[in-house]
Order: C-alpha cells, then sequence, then structure tokens
C-alpha cells in the first residue's frame, strides 16, 4: 500500500457523507431529465445557493454530475442507481449507511467494551427503523442484480418449494416467482419484519405464491419440509454457536436429498480476505452482540454436523461481494 492509498482511506468518510447529504437532500431526484444552474438547483430544494454550489461541484468532481456551461446533469451512473424510484436505486442503501452514523463514530467504544453501540434487536422496536432496513436491503439487490445471478447458477425449473429464512424484503424470492409460475414460497422472519415484506409481495401481485410465517429462528419451530431452503446474510448476524444451532434446526427441514444455499461473505481461513468480510465484521461488533463473518471451514463443519453432504463453496461474480455455500441432506435420511 502507498501512502496516497492511506490517505484516500483514512479520509473515505468525506465522500460517502457528500453522497449520503446529497440523497438526502433529493440532489438528484432534482435533476431528473434536467440541466440547471446550482441556483435553479438551491431554489428547487429550498437550500443555500453557494453550499449548493460547492456540494454540486464535490458531486461532479466525484463523477456523480456532469457539468457543461454551469448547468448540472446526471451522470449514466447518478440516473441508474441515485434516483429514488429508479428500478436499481440504491438510495436505500445510502440512507441506511447514513443512519449508523454514530454507530461508527463509536467504533473504539465498540472496541474498547465488545459492546454493540445501537440495540442488537435486528431493527424491529421502531417501525420506522424496520422499513430503512428492509429498504435497504432491497435496494441492495436490486442495484447489484443479485436475485437474477442467482437464479442463473441453479436449475429452478423443478423446485416447487423453498423455504426462505430471513428474507427481508422477500426480492430474492420475488424475483424467482416472475420466472417460475409454479414456484412457492414460505418466508420465516420477525414479526416487524414480515409486516413490510407483506407489502412488497402484495405490490408484486403475489399474494397466492407466499405463505408468510412469524417467529425467531433462535427459539421458534420453523414449520413445514422443503426441497431447498435459503438463508441469505443471516449468519454473520449470530454467534458460532447459535448458527451451529440453526443449521441443525434447518437440516431437519430439509427433505431427503434437498439442499440449503447459504449466501453470505464468506472468509478464508485467516479471516482477512476478502476484505469486505473482514471489514463487515465490524459492522456486526458494532450492530450485533455476538456476530461475525465466518470462514468456509466454520459454516462447513457446522453443516457436517448437522449431517449434510457434498458440501461446496461457490463464488459469485463481481459487483457482487458474498459467497454461496451449499450442502445436501442425503437421499437415504
Amino acid at each position: 500500500m502507498k501512502f496516497s492509498d492511506l490517505a484516500k482511506m483514512a479520509s473515505g468518510h468525506v465522500e460517502a457523507r457528500i453522497v449520503q447529504a446529497a440523497v438526502a437532500l433529493g440532489v438528484f431526484d432534482a435533476l431528473n431529465g434536467k440541466a440547471l444552474s446550482s441556483g435553479a438547483v438551491a431554489s428547487n430544494l429550498s437550500t443555500d445557493p453557494r453550499a449548493t454550489e460547492l456540494l454540486l461541484n464535490a458531486l461532479t468532481a466525484l463523477g456523480l454530475l456532469d457539468k457543461s456551461q454551469d448547468r448540472y446533469s446526471l451522470t449514466a451512473v447518478s440516473k441508474a442507481h441515485l434516483l429514488r424510484n429508479a428500478p436499481q436505486s440504491y438510495n436505500g442503501m445510502i440512507e441506511f449507511d447514513a443512519a449508523l452514523w454514530e454507530c461508527w463514530g463509536n467504533l473504539a467504544a465498540a472496541v474498547r467494551s465488545g459492546q454493540p453501540m445501537r440495540a442488537a434487536n435486528m431493527y424491529q422496536d421502531d417501525s420506522r427503523e424496520t422499513e430503512r432496513f428492509i429498504r435497504a436491503m432491497d435496494s441492495l439487490i436490486n442495484a447489484r442484480g443479485d436475485a437474477a445471478i442467482l437464479e442463473n447458477l441453479f436449475d429452478w425449473s423443478n423446485t416447487a418449494a423453498m423455504l426462505d429464512v430471513g428474507s427481508g424484503p422477500g426480492t430474492y424470492p420475488i424475483h424467482l416467482c416472475r420466472r417460475y409460475p409454479e414456484l412457492r414460497i414460505t418466508i420465516f422472519d420477525l414479526p416487524g419484519t414480515l409486516k413490510v415484506t407483506e407489502r412488497y409481495i402484495r405490490e408484486a401481485g403475489m399474494q397466492n405464491r407466499f405463505r408468510l410465517v412469524a417467529g425467531d429462528y433462535r427459539t421458534d419451530p420453523i414449520p413445514g419440509c422443503y426441497p431447498v431452503i435459503f438463508v441469505s446474510n443471516i449468519i454473520h448476524g449470530e454467534s458460532l454457536e447459535e448458527n451451529e444451532k440453526l443449521m441443525g434446526k434447518l437440516a431437519a427441514q430439509l427433505e431427503p436429498g434437498g439442499k440449503i444455499i447459504i449466501k453470505d461473505h464468506i472468509l478464508d481461513n485467516s479471516r482477512t480476505h476478502p476484505a469486505v468480510g473482514a471489514v463487515f465484521s465490524m459492522l456486526m461488533l458494532l450492530t450485533t452482540r455476538q456476530g461475525r463473518c465466518f470462514s468456509f471451514d466454520e459454516v462447513k463443519e457446522w453443516l457436517e454436523k448437522a449431517g449434510l453432504i457434498d458440501i461446496a463453496q461457490i463464488g459469485l461474480p463481481a459487483p457482487l461481494t458474498s459467497t454461496l455455500v451449499v450442502a445436501f441432506r442425503p437421499s437415504n435420511r
């Protein structure tokens, strides 16, 4: 690493806050389909003209706006990902990250104490927090194209049913159901989350394809038996012991020959690579009681103890930053 890399890393919060502020103010939506002067943008947003010009220039320098003859317009990236109602809008994730700003500010305190810097409640205690969290997950999946990539990795044509544990907005199964009309989905998630999930499913017009079951996978029984169980971005929020227990519970819900698909940041045995997983573990320190990212060998051990076989890790293409782990229940069990 060079000094310039270190300096850029150490001040990375600056760019993040510029983008977060622009989204919060509605800068990109104000420029949708238009090329405006900074004064016109300030007038539309009721912001200070001088400050608005400085922000627009910074966004231009970052490649998120174009500037020509003192008029600003959207770039291809901002059109695709920074308009609130764009199909691949990333705004939900940006707003969620902004809401965690105080947590990150207390990182040193978290390292001293080993305790989270907010209630480790999976964003369930405040309906506004729940909504923001679930919208962020939907935003991230849609912006990156995760669901289409997952769809093309497996043959879903003969899959009649799937259990999605901790599905959040239901983005993955909604996407699969659009292509496979025979597929039926059971979602098991926390009650506060399911209030939001139900709306996403209703807006997709798929109420008859889904069964929503409220519960806590740590303590509550999970009904049914399934050929496929999908567990996306769940294990990083739990301890090693809790995950081992969860895999045993889920393995018991698999049909003979059925498979479990885990999607998460899976680390190597050093727990330092890929870097995104090691860094993400710091967010888990800030927001969960014992969560972190785990290595493939750790995940494999849980699955083996649960009696599953043919355990494999499947890499995912960029821009995805996570990995799949797939395991099967023996056909003769």
